[in-house]
């Protein structure tokens, strides 16, 4: 597991107050309220298309245009690992974990960003290999190690597991439910096996 970092998350707990989101005539989101604590793991699911990365963005400050209010996300409190990778292409994968935390580029944040590498089973050899050398779940778990070292009160993870084998998986989701004992954790997820394994409280959305 990673070291412990030398500064620590500082708590929020996160209110979402009669959302609504549409999308031109389609409604996703119907008047969803919802308080989350400070910490813990919860998962957002439902069918395709009902909205559950469109949540996250809200939570993220990423997507203003809704009713309703959202108290305690937005940007600057939340960390996001989403489905697209968004890996710099010109530096190296190491770097990329890195620069989530730019202004801290200490050499406790390298030896922190190597160890989250190595327990997602990405090897010191790798660790200088660009984007476009990485397979997808390489490229997955480095989007991953990226957002967790950003000490973000609220981390947000849109199908973290989608591109990993059993073995990588496995690894993921035990580091995902160790930062969910620090601070709130919400994963958008299809898998209902890997959520009621790790225990998972879990919000559907599109039920009536």
């Amino acid at each position: 597991m990673h070291q412990k970092s030398s500064w620590e998350v500082v708590k929020i707990s996160l209110s979402i107050k009669n959302l609504t989101k549409r999308f031109d005539e389609k409604t996703v989101i119907t008047g969803l309220s919802y308080d989350f604590p400070d910490k813990g793991l919860y998962a957002i699911v439902g069918e395709s298309g009902i909205g559950k990365t469109t949540l996250l963005r809200i939570i993220a400050g990423l997507d203003a245009d809704h009713e309703g209010e959202v108290v305690g996300g937005g940007i600057g409190q939340v960390s996001f690992a989403f489905q697209e990778h968004r890996l710099f292409p010109t530096i190296s994968a190491l770097e990329n974990v890195i620069f989530a935390i730019s202004d801290k580029k200490t050499e406790a944040v390298t030896k922190n960003a190597m160890s989250l590498l190595r327990s997602l089973g990405i090897g010191k050899d790798d660790f200088s290999l660009k984007p476009d050398e990485l397979s997808g779940g390489m490229k997955q778990r480095v989007s991953l190690a990226r957002a967790i070292l950003k000490d973000a009160p609220i981390l947000l993870l849109d199908e973290p597991t989608k591109e990993l084998d059993a073995g990588n998986c496995e690894a993921v989701l035990r580091l995902i439910a160790k930062e969910a004992e620090r601070r709130l954790v919400i994963m958008v997820s299809h898998d209902l096996t890997q959520i009621n394994s790790l225990g998972t409280k879990t919000i559907r959305l599109g039920e009536k």
